[in-house]
């Protein structure tokens, strides 16, 4: 066996990355490839695999925190650090396996951040559903879509009219589309692939409030342009962006309006594994602890109704 001192860690990252080309979701890999090629080599790339330990990748989460960003040397999100991390992770779980090296237990501590994620209020809730309703195309739809189950873009996208049952008022989810990077030629592409994770692979109840407006047919055609062509999720951000300055109204996100019906489930009294299923999380503490924002009124309906 090859003496550990002339593993070079970067070499060791080239090996664990070629061999998961050929076993994980080519958009995972992707993401492998971008964490490590864009973040993790140049950082690592004077280091021996023998030298790397706890201490030093805690000092790599610090620095990736303060000023990881490739654009404009500003912060990483917690979310892309600990995927950074978990990246590491696995590539030393890989080495440990092979012998590389002896086993190294990390325990990575991150700093405490509350995630703040900006969502419409009530008035602004109002005027967009009132927009949407009284000015319906496809793409006004697509978004009361979201208002209404809870999916995310890339499924919004994806979807087609044959996984809408009318009759049994059910949506079938079960892919997602995405842009992602070809590595090959070194650009974008999109790829339509299955869901995110096996519990995001569901079947939705479709609520009476939606029903008259998925005026589909049984065709293969995709919901949003009722064509075989598909939207994008980028351009459906980019017209979304577009529609709240039109209106006037908060800067949010896309991805607020699955926070924003998660929100309104709890408030309705949805059961949390009944939630759970319908966002396709992997548990009841994940939709808790990702989409759920109680309202102040809320909490105060809550509060009024203790008795003494």
């Amino acid at each position: 066996m090859i003496r550990k001192k002339k593993y070079k860690f970067n070499n060791i990252l080239d090996e664990w990355l070629k061999i998961q080309k050929y076993h994980v979701k080519e958009s995972t890999y992707a993401t492998y490839y971008s964490h490590i090629n864009n973040h993790i080599k140049p950082y690592f790339q004077s280091y021996y695999l023998k030298d790397i330990n706890q201490d030093m990748i805690q000092v790599f989460v610090v620095e990736k925190l303060n000023n990881g960003r490739i654009k404009d040397s500003s912060g990483l999100s917690i979310k892309t650090v600990k995927e950074l991390v978990n990246v590491i992770k696995l590539c030393l779980k890989y080495c440990m396996e092979k012998g590389y090296i002896d086993n190294l237990n990390l325990n990575i501590k991150y700093p405490y951040r509350i995630k703040k994620m900006n969502i419409l209020d009530q008035n602004e809730y109002r005027i967009l559903v009132d927009y949407l309703k009284n000015n319906p195309n496809h793409f006004h739809i697509g978004i009361l879509f979201i208002l209404c189950t809870g999916v995310r873009i890339g499924e919004l996208c994806a979807l087609k009219n044959n996984d809408i049952d009318l009759v049994n008022k059910e949506i079938h989810i079960d892919k997602t589309l995405q842009r992602i990077a070809d590595i090959e030629n070194k650009k974008t592409k999109i790829i339509i692939s299955s869901t995110k994770t096996k519990k995001s692979a569901r079947v939705i109840p479709i609520p009476d409030v939606l029903m008259p407006y998925l005026i589909i047919d049984d065709s293969d055609n995709y919901f949003l342009t009722q064509s075989s062509k598909y939207y994008e999720p980028r351009r459906f951000r980019y017209k979304f962006k577009s529609l709240l300055k039109t209106l006037d109204i908060s800067d949010v996100t896309v991805h607020s309006l699955r926070h924003y019906f998660a929100t309104q489930c709890i408030e309705l009294g949805f059961d949390y594994n009944c939630l759970s299923e319908i966002l396709g999380h992997a548990s009841p503490s994940t939709t808790m602890n990702l989409y759920v924002h109680c309202q102040n009124k809320y909490k105060q309906d809550c509060m009024n109704r203790i008795h003494i």
